[in-house]
């Protein structure tokens, strides 16, 4: 897991942690609405770490091919 994702992730623990203790309930539906952000930031870029594989796989694959051909 990369740094950014663990940071994210780490982040919406504590909103979530926060606003369990929290008993104004403005604040702390505010928190878990940052804690859905974080987790939700974590997940794309998770979405952009498998695009970014599978484009950089397929680009090799692809140049395997030719070089094997030619």
């Amino acid at each position: 897991m990369n740094i950014e994702k663990r940071a994210l992730l780490d982040h919406a623990e504590r909103c979530r942690r926060v606003a369990n203790d929290l008993t104004h309930s403005k604040a702390a539906q505010r928190l878990r609405a940052m804690a859905d952000e974080y987790e939700a930031r974590a997940t794309r870029l998770d979405d952009e770490d498998v695009r970014s594989t599978a484009s950089r796989d397929s680009r090799c694959h692809l140049e395997g091919k030719g070089e094997r051909q030619g």
